[in-house]
Order: structure tokens, then sequence, then C-alpha cells
């Protein structure tokens, strides 16, 4: 059988020098695993859920998400050779980078990965057969720019795109809700492991503003698989995830919501 995982993020710069009590995020993350683990109406039915740590975070957050139940898996920071230029729109996401080592985990067929502020109404364990979860090959016919390097023969990238807010329909399209075409919101998506694409990625972070880094991580997976070029990223059904979420939403069956809270 296929081997799968949640993966949800954690690292010490957006807590700062908070207190477990007062630390949001962590509380987040823990929620989170509770949904997936232990809550009857949003647990998994076999699927791993692992949080990454960088190495900042502390022993007692760590030995705390493994009473609650799930793997905490250490991982080093990423940086590039040169990435001096990427400076993030907040200081709390100066290692996100670091989330890239999710493509690392090749013991995975397939991950889900999870901000940890997205909130569970339902198991979310069918979203692994959206049809727009299988990997695909990469179009070898559209040219990279030269300092660029290879690619793999094949990717994994589902995603959902970003709502302009509130007031969106359902499903909101690209005409009505959606923000900017074509650009996907990496608080929820899918991927496949793969070192390859981890050092096409990680080769990125040398080349001076190839993509925004304001958005860091969210920029750079927006460049590697945007729609014109090789390795496009499909769109999942908005019933799995949306942001800004309103009541309609939830009335039409909405499985996990990301939200600011």
């Amino acid at each position: 059988t296929e081997k799968l995982a949640y993966v949800t993020w954690l690292s010490s710069t957006i807590y700062g020098e908070k207190s477990e009590e007062e630390d949001v995020f962590f509380i987040a993350t823990r929620i989170l695993v509770w949904q997936l683990l232990h809550y009857e109406k949003t647990k998994t039915k076999g699927i791993d859920v692992v949080v990454i740590v960088t190495p900042d975070v502390s022993e007692s957050r760590r030995k705390r998400l493994r009473k609650d139940g799930a793997t905490v898996r250490p991982i080093d920071f990423v940086h590039g050779k040169s990435d001096s230029w990427l400076h993030p729109g907040e200081s709390r996401w100066n290692d996100i980078m670091s989330k890239l080592r999710a493509w690392e985990m090749t013991e995975y067929s397939r991950i889900l990965m999870l901000d940890g502020d997205i909130i569970l109404l339902h198991r979310l364990d069918g979203i692994f057969n959206d049809p727009s979860t299988a990997p695909l090959l990469t179009n070898r016919d559209i040219e990279t720019p030269q300092d660029e390097p290879d690619l793999p023969s094949s990717y994994l990238l589902a995603s959902i795109g970003e709502v302009s807010g509130a007031d969106h329909p359902f499903p909101p399209t690209w005409d009505n809700g959606l923000k900017k075409p074509g650009y996907f919101c990496a608080g929820l998506f899918m991927l496949q492991p793969n070192k390859q694409i981890f050092k096409y990625y990680t080769a990125l972070l040398d080349i001076p503003n190839r993509f925004d880094p304001k958005y860091m991580e969210q920029a750079l997976l927006n460049y590697a698989h945007r729609w014109d070029g090789p390795m496009p990223w499909k769109e999942l059904d908005y019933t799995w995830n949306i942001r800004s979420v309103n009541d309609n939403d939830l009335d039409k069956g909405l499985v996990s919501m990301h939200e600011k809270w």
C-alpha cells in the first residue's frame, strides 16, 4: 500500500521568546495534530502525522508533540549559497524555506503539507483520492532558463487558489473570488517527495529575484509550478480547503478552513 503523510512545519522564528502557553503557533499545531489523530469526526484512518521542526524548536515542545501522538522529525535549515537577496515580508518567515525539506521525505509517496492554522471540519483523508493528486510528467517541450538545473521526470504539486476575501462564491473561480490567476496558496498543498526537485528549488535561492521574496516559499513554489512552465500545479477541489471562510462555504460541506486566529 501507498505510504502517505500529513506534514506541518514548526520553527522558533514564529514564536520567539513566548512560553508554550502563550505560543499561538505551537497551540495551533497541537490542535491540528489532535484533530488529525484523536477527534472522532476528523481523525485519519491510518495516515502518518508528522511535524517537521527546525533545530531551534525547544525539546519541551518536541516532547509535548510526541506525547500528543505526532511523529516529530528534526530538519535542518535551508539556505542557498548566495541567498542574501531573500528578505521575507515578515521576520517570522525567516526560516520558512526549511519547509522545502518535505521533498526529502522520500519514504512517503505523497505528502499533504498543512499550515498549523488549518482547522478541520471533517475527515481529510479523501483528499488523497482527488483527481488532481496523481503525479504528472514534466513537460520537456517547454524551455527553462539556462541558469536553472535539470528538472525531474515527474512531479506533483496540487493546491488551491487564494481567495480575495470572505465575500467569495462557492466554489470560487478565477473570474469571481480568487486572486491573481494561476497563483496558489501554500497553506495547503500536496507533493511527491523527490530529492532532485528539492535540489532544483534550493538552486533557485541562488538566483536573485527569480521570484518575489516577500512570500518566500509560496512565491518560489508558484514560480517553479507556474501554469505556463514545465511543471504546472493542479487545482484541488475547493471543498477540501478555503481561506477567509463564509457561511456558504460551510453549507456546501467545506472539509477544512485556513484561518488566522
